[in-house]
Protein backbone atom coordinates (compact mmCIF):
# COMPACT_ATOMS: atom_id res chain seq x y z
CA UNK A 1 0.00 0.00 0.00
CA UNK A 2 0.93 3.25 -0.71
CA UNK A 3 0.81 5.81 1.76
CA UNK A 4 -0.70 8.18 -0.66
CA UNK A 5 -3.60 5.79 -1.94
CA UNK A 6 -6.45 7.66 -2.25
CA UNK A 7 -8.56 4.89 -1.12
CA UNK A 8 -6.53 4.42 1.84
CA UNK A 9 -8.47 5.11 5.74
CA UNK A 10 -7.33 5.52 8.59
CA UNK A 11 -8.90 2.74 11.65
CA UNK A 12 -11.32 4.82 13.96
CA UNK A 13 -9.65 5.90 16.72
CA UNK A 14 -9.75 3.32 20.33
CA UNK A 15 -10.51 6.51 22.40
CA UNK A 16 -13.52 7.82 20.43
CA UNK A 17 -16.34 5.12 20.57
CA UNK A 18 -17.86 4.95 17.78
CA UNK A 19 -20.74 7.62 16.25
CA UNK A 20 -23.88 5.15 16.33
CA UNK A 21 -22.53 3.87 19.69
CA UNK A 22 -23.05 7.79 21.06
CA UNK A 23 -26.14 8.09 19.92
CA UNK A 24 -27.37 4.94 21.34
CA UNK A 25 -25.89 5.16 24.42
CA UNK A 26 -27.55 8.96 24.52
CA UNK A 27 -30.97 7.69 23.59
CA UNK A 28 -30.14 5.19 26.09
CA UNK A 29 -29.08 7.53 28.39
CA UNK A 30 -32.33 9.86 27.72
CA UNK A 31 -34.41 6.71 29.03
CA UNK A 32 -32.86 6.32 32.02
CA UNK A 33 -33.00 9.79 33.30
CA UNK A 34 -36.45 9.78 32.04
CA UNK A 35 -37.57 6.78 34.21
CA UNK A 36 -35.19 7.99 37.12
CA UNK A 37 -37.00 11.35 37.13
CA UNK A 38 -40.95 8.66 37.19
CA UNK A 39 -39.19 7.11 39.91
CA UNK A 40 -38.45 10.20 41.89
CA UNK A 41 -42.69 11.93 41.09
CA UNK A 42 -43.85 8.65 41.84
CA UNK A 43 -42.01 8.40 45.24
CA UNK A 44 -43.39 11.98 45.92
CA UNK A 45 -47.29 10.49 45.37
CA UNK A 46 -46.53 7.59 47.68
CA UNK A 47 -45.45 10.11 50.47
CA UNK A 48 -48.16 12.22 49.69
CA UNK A 49 -50.28 10.17 49.95
CA UNK A 50 -48.86 8.30 53.14
CA UNK A 51 -49.42 11.96 54.28
CA UNK A 52 -52.63 11.90 53.97
CA UNK A 53 -53.27 8.69 55.77
CA UNK A 54 -51.75 9.78 58.91
CA UNK A 55 -54.26 12.37 58.85
CA UNK A 56 -57.37 10.27 57.81
CA UNK A 57 -58.39 9.43 61.28
CA UNK A 58 -58.53 12.55 62.87
CA UNK A 59 -60.68 13.85 59.73
CA UNK A 60 -63.02 11.16 60.32
CA UNK A 61 -62.71 12.12 63.95
CA UNK A 62 -63.80 16.20 63.34
CA UNK A 63 -66.50 14.65 60.55
CA UNK A 64 -68.02 12.73 63.29
CA UNK A 65 -68.41 15.52 65.79
CA UNK A 66 -69.42 17.87 63.74
CA UNK A 67 -72.27 15.62 62.63
CA UNK A 68 -72.46 14.22 66.40
CA UNK A 69 -72.69 17.64 68.20
CA UNK A 70 -76.76 18.18 66.51
CA UNK A 71 -77.96 15.41 67.86
CA UNK A 72 -76.18 16.00 71.27
CA UNK A 73 -77.71 19.10 71.60
CA UNK A 74 -81.01 17.59 70.46
CA UNK A 75 -80.73 15.00 73.50
CA UNK A 76 -79.95 17.69 75.84
CA UNK A 77 -83.22 19.83 75.00
CA UNK A 78 -85.53 16.78 75.04
CA UNK A 79 -83.81 15.65 78.54
CA UNK A 80 -84.38 18.98 79.69
CA UNK A 81 -88.03 19.46 78.23
CA UNK A 82 -88.50 15.78 79.72
CA UNK A 83 -87.45 17.38 83.14
CA UNK A 84 -89.34 20.04 83.08
CA UNK A 85 -92.73 17.99 82.08
CA UNK A 86 -91.79 15.55 85.10
CA UNK A 87 -91.42 18.44 87.44
CA UNK A 88 -94.21 20.43 86.45
CA UNK A 89 -96.88 17.61 86.71
CA UNK A 90 -95.70 16.47 90.13
CA UNK A 91 -96.57 19.82 90.83
CA UNK A 92 -99.64 19.74 89.61
CA UNK A 93 -100.57 16.49 91.06
CA UNK A 94 -99.38 17.76 94.89
CA UNK A 95 -100.95 20.83 94.98
CA UNK A 96 -104.51 19.14 94.50
CA UNK A 97 -107.04 20.50 96.74
CA UNK A 98 -108.15 16.74 97.67
CA UNK A 99 -106.32 16.23 100.91
CA UNK A 100 -107.57 12.21 100.17
CA UNK A 101 -105.89 10.63 96.78
CA UNK A 102 -108.27 9.11 94.48
CA UNK A 103 -107.59 5.15 93.72
CA UNK A 104 -106.93 5.80 90.05
CA UNK A 105 -104.20 9.07 91.16
CA UNK A 106 -102.34 6.34 93.14
CA UNK A 107 -102.27 4.09 90.25
CA UNK A 108 -101.33 6.12 88.09
CA UNK A 109 -98.40 7.71 90.61
CA UNK A 110 -97.18 3.90 91.20
CA UNK A 111 -97.32 3.48 87.07
CA UNK A 112 -95.03 6.44 86.79
CA UNK A 113 -92.11 5.28 89.52
CA UNK A 114 -92.05 1.89 88.63
CA UNK A 115 -91.72 2.95 84.86
CA UNK A 116 -88.42 5.22 86.00
CA UNK A 117 -87.10 2.60 87.96
CA UNK A 118 -87.20 0.03 85.34
CA UNK A 119 -85.21 0.54 82.06
CA UNK A 120 -87.12 -0.31 78.61
CA UNK A 121 -87.53 -4.05 77.33
CA UNK A 122 -87.33 -4.05 74.04
CA UNK A 123 -90.56 -5.41 72.43
CA UNK A 124 -88.50 -7.79 70.20
CA UNK A 125 -87.03 -9.69 72.97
Amino acid sequence: MHPQDPSHQAPVPIWRPKPDAVEAETSEDLTISGLKQRIVDLEQTVSDYEVLLKELPDMFERKFQQRLEPLLERYRLLARAQQLLDSKAAELIDESPDSEQSPSLFRWRSDQRRSRQQPDVDAAA
